[in-house]
């Protein structure tokens, strides 16, 4: 089943580059059962590693350019640093209300797009 899930992930962050981590962490928490804050550390300490595929294939193949993949890169080390920071501070379920409401915000504004 691990593997099944695991394959999922890679699948959905090659294609969307989004949503994998937040499977994974669904995936752990309410199937396996792990406590919210181990597991969303190694949902962060994996997904820049499958990452990295998506990343090489993009900027070499796509008008993304270097410079900015760069520019971003830096900007999301050092905020997601202090994310990190906070997010071990927070009640884990605080941390899943926020990313509850967080997909559904992102979910209904994806479906309004449609019409």
């Amino acid at each position: 089943m691990e593997i099944i899930v695991y394959i999922i992930v890679g699948i959905l962050n090659g294609l969307f580059s989004a949503g994998a981590g937040q499977i994974l962490i669904f995936y752990l928490v309410y199937i396996l059962k792990q406590d919210t804050k181990k597991s969303r550390e190694f949902s962060l300490s994996i997904m820049p590693i499958i990452s990295i595929p998506t990343l090489m294939y993009y900027i070499t193949k796509s008008n993304v350019g270097i410079i900015n993949c760069l520019i971003f890169i830096v900007i999301s080390l050092l905020f997601g640093y202090l994310g990190n920071i906070v997010m071990k501070k927070m009640n884990s379920n605080v941390l899943n209300l926020i990313s509850g409401i967080f997909l559904f915000v992102l979910s209904v504004y994806s479906l309004w797009r449609l019409k």
